[in-house]
């Protein structure tokens, strides 16, 4: 069965909405990081500055996340329109096509892609400052 290239284009398409949904909410909620103790207003005790604190630290990690993914989903719709998608971005080879379905955003292959996570590499490291966030 070959793929569906414009099925996936579809997905890709939407997965992508969704997520610059998502940042777009994240970033209206939390604009910019905030100091707990300088931006409290008037005395608290340190537990509920430091669940503030937590909270806001953990959505600002969700939309990291989300921002790297939506990356990763825009070079996906980019190496289809360049007719490079489906092929591992670090040896070459096809990538499965059950990997594609389950995952279309997918760059490498399962082995290459075990390789990086064993050396637990950052997004940073596999992608540099090429995001475009």
């Amino acid at each position: 069965m070959a793929l569906d290239l414009q099925h996936i284009k579809e997905q890709l398409q939407a997965k992508e909405k969704e997520l610059q949904e998502s940042i777009a909410g994240l970033t209206e909620a939390y604009p910019e990081p905030v100091d707990p103790i300088q931006a409290s207003e008037g005395p608290q005790d340190f537990e509920e500055i430091a669940v503030d604190f937590l909270e806001t630290q953990q959505e600002q990690s969700i939309m990291v996340n989300q921002q790297a993914l939506l990356q990763e989903v825009r070079d996906a719709l980019k190496r289809i329109e360049d007719g490079t998608y489906g092929r591992c971005i670090d040896c070459g080879q096809p990538i499965p096509e059950k990997r594609l379905q389950a995952i279309p955003w997918a760059s490498r292959c399962v082995q290459d892609a075990e390789k990086i996570e064993k050396k637990n590499l950052s997004r940073e490291e596999l992608y540099g400052d090429r995001r475009e966030f």
